[in-house]
């Protein structure tokens, strides 16, 4: 861990560091667990009298990532700025961030159509793999963990066949990229998988 004197104290960084924890909607303490360190050294990165170090401070762009803490359209601007602002000593992976902030989307293919000998056309099914959409799904290109939640959740919904599977947490815990990585890890036993999420829909009171 990077430290610099009390009168050095670099409070931009950590204010950058304060907001991207909140945004993400973890304590102090939560994030510390999922960086495995201690909630002290949170505490000094917010204060400006340490900087994460490389590992550390990746993760922790992963999970804003994760949780869109950083603004919509400006993620690599906002990620670039806070890694200069941290006091690397190594230059920033661009193909890791591309690789991060990157979606592998397939647009669903019409499917094929067999017209019988009656008015009503049979869809048949695609052929060489599912038809995906991942619509705003998030980018996971590392997931730590939760094999043992995967495992479960794979087997309720490939062998027992769940139509209906909930994950509940606290916020920021990473359930939605709980369901990311489910989605990929299930997808080749279905025909069609499409990704929606409910973030910005109405309550039902309103509906």
């Amino acid at each position: 861990m990077n430290r610099s004197t009390y009168s050095e104290r670099d409070y931009a960084f950590g204010q950058a560091m304060l907001t991207l924890r909140t945004s993400i909607g973890l304590t102090q303490a939560g994030l510390a667990d999922l960086l495995h360190v201690s909630r002290r050294a949170v505490g000094e990165w917010e204060a400006g009298s340490s900087y994460p170090t490389t590992g550390h401070l990746k993760r922790l762009i992963e999970l804003g990532v994760q949780q869109q803490a950083f603004a919509a359209g400006r993620e690599a601007e906002e990620i670039r700025a806070l890694w200069k602002a941290a006091n690397q000593k190594v230059i920033l992976d661009e193909l890791w961030l591309a690789a991060l902030l990157g979606k592998q989307t397939t647009p669903l293919a019409p499917l094929p159509v067999e017209q019988t000998g009656g008015t009503d056309p049979v869809i048949s099914p695609p052929s060489g793999g599912p038809r995906l959409d991942w619509g705003d799904a998030l980018a996971v290109p590392a997931f730590y963990g939760r094999e043992e939640e995967l495992a479960r959740l794979t087997e309720w919904v490939v062998e027992e066949r769940c139509r209906v599977v909930s994950v509940l947490g606290l916020g920021g815990i990473g359930k939605s990229a709980l369901a990311v990585s489910l989605m990929h890890r299930v997808a080749p036993h279905f025909e069609v998988v499409i990704w929606r999420s409910l973030r910005d829909a109405p309550s039902c009171e309103a509906l």
